[in-house]
C-alpha cells in the first residue's frame, strides 16, 4: 500500500513539474512575443517619417527615403524569422529556405550586407545559442548568395 502511495506520489510530482515547464515555455513566448511586438510597433511609426527613422542610429538614415524604407522592412521580415527560429517555430532548414528567397532580392542582400556587423556583435552578446546560430544561418545563405553558389 506504501509503494502504491508513492507511485502516486511520484506521478503526481512528476505532472506539476511537467506542467510548470509548460508554464515557463509559455511565459518566455509570450514575453518574447510581447517584445517584438513593441520593437514592430516603433518601426512602423519610423517606416514612414524619415525624422523619426533618424532616432534609430541607424546606417538606413543614408539612404534615399524608398530604400531606406526597405530596408527597414527586411528588418522587419529578419526580427519575425529570427522570433520564429528562437522560438522553434521554424526549422534550419525552414528557414534556409526562406532565406535563399530573401537574398535572391537585391534588398535583402543590401539590407544584411549593412546589418551583419551589428547583428554579429548583438549575436555574440546573447546569452542564446539559437540566437547565435540563428546569425550565422542568415551569414551562411548571404554568402552563398552572393557567391552565387544559393
Amino acid at each position: 500500500m506504501a509503494l502504491i502511495s508513492l507511485i502516486i506520489s511520484a506521478a503526481a510530482l512528476a505532472g506539476v513539474l511537467v506542467s510548470l515547464v509548460y508554464q515557463s515555455r509559455q511565459t518566455r513566448i509570450s514575453q518574447e512575443a510581447s517584445i517584438r511586438e513593441t520593437h514592430r510597433e516603433l518601426l512602423m511609426l519610423s517606416l514612414n517619417d524619415p525624422v523619426l527613422r533618424a532616432c534609430w542610429g541607424s546606417p538606413s538614415n543614408e539612404l534615399p527615403n524608398d530604400q531606406a524604407r526597405q530596408v527597414m522592412f527586411a528588418n522587419l521580415i529578419v526580427n519575425w524569422w529570427q522570433t520564429q527560429y528562437v522560438l522553434k517555430e521554424v526549422s534550419e532548414a525552414e528557414l534556409a529556405i526562406s532565406l535563399t528567397t530573401f537574398f535572391r532580392g537585391e534588398i535583402g542582400r543590401t539590407y544584411w550586407n549593412r546589418v551583419r556587423p551589428s547583428w554579429g556583435r548583438v549575436a555574440e552578446a546573447a546569452h542564446s545559442k539559437r540566437k547565435k546560430r540563428f546569425v550565422a544561418i542568415v551569414d551562411e545563405q548571404y554568402r552563398l548568395a552572393v557567391s552565387g553558389s544559393g
